[in-house]
């Protein structure tokens, strides 16, 4: 699990950036069930940060499978070809990086259920409440 903290104030570009970050991040989850194919994911959410004009600066895969390794199977990236499966346990973790500024990123992780996901820790119900004093 990765979250973004801030120190002091919270500029208009980083309240800019973290919400197209967590609505990217929402927009798969929102998605996430059995059948779902993983490139899906992260088109979904990758659409999200291209319309926030931040498309060039979304640098990774959504996310990857949790298991025995730390990144395997399923892959969540434009290529991933796998269906989700009841079960299968992954990260989904968006990212907005602006050289020589910083970035934002939200990693949860998830499981498929029968029904849909569960999502196993959610973020901060506030920007205020990442900021450290």
């Amino acid at each position: 699990m990765t979250r973004t903290l801030f120190i002091g104030r919270i500029s208009q570009l980083f309240r800019k950036m973290y919400s197209a970050v967590k609505k990217a991040s929402r927009a798969a989850e929102t998605i996430a069930k059995p059948g779902t194919r993983c490139r899906t994911m992260d088109r979904a959410a990758r659409n999200i940060v291209v319309n926030a004009g931040y498309g060039k600066n979304f640098i990774h895969a959504l996310g990857h499978g949790i298991g025995r390794e730390v990144h395997e199977p399923p892959y969540l990236n434009l290529t991933g070809n796998d269906r989700l499966r009841s079960g299968m346990v992954f990260t989904v973790e968006p990212g907005v990086y602006l050289p020589g500024v910083g970035g934002v990123r939200i990693e949860d992780d998830l499981m498929i259920t029968s029904r849909g996901c569960r999502k196993f820790a959610g973020p901060a119900s506030s920007l205020e409440k990442m900021i450290l004093t």
